[in-house]
């Protein structure tokens, strides 16, 4: 799947992967709408523009470390997004998945070239490609065998979000 740049304050979508040169010309899969309210930074999941939030994203500044818990629909809380307490720029994140999984972010966030393991098995792969010279691009490769990759793509997000705060 390929996700425009991500511009905060905007809305933007995340488009399934062309088979033509560049990948353009994928049909948008998901649409998110960022919102500040309140100094904190809130992102949401939808299938269609105006269609029901399937995960939110927002970022819990007021804690000790920083945080983002992603919600589903409901509100229910289904994963969280952590900043570890210690780390250099590359591998200081991860995230605990709903019940006792943890995903490893190991790379570069700033430079759109990272991966989310699970043990050692790779979820989400991210990594970026020039498609034009004015348009900045990056792609996110999600396992085929990820139960939801939904929910893989908002972790890409916050991961995002968190990232251009350091």
């Amino acid at each position: 799947m390929r996700e425009k740049l991500l511009t905060f304050g905007k809305d933007f979508e995340i488009k399934g992967a062309s088979h033509q040169r560049g990948g353009h010309g994928g049909k948008a899969k998901y649409y998110v709408d960022n919102e500040v309210l309140r100094a904190r930074e809130t992102f949401n999941l939808r299938e269609s523009r105006h269609g029901e939030v399937l995960y939110q994203v927002q970022e819990r500044k007021l804690r000790a470390r920083d945080a983002m818990k992603i919600e589903d629909g409901d509100g229910e809380k289904v994963a969280e997004i952590k900043k570890r307490a210690i780390g250099v720029v590359r591998d200081n994140f991860v995230v605990k998945v709903h019940g006792d999984r943890d995903w490893q972010i190991h790379g570069s966030i700033l430079e759109h070239d990272f991966t989310v393991k699970e043990g050692d098995k790779t979820v989400v792969k991210v990594h970026k490609n020039w498609v034009t010279p004015i348009k900045d691009s990056y792609f996110i490769d999600i396992d085929e065998d990820c139960d939801d990759k939904a929910l893989a793509i908002m972790t890409v997000i916050g991961l995002e979000a968190m990232a251009e705060e350091e």
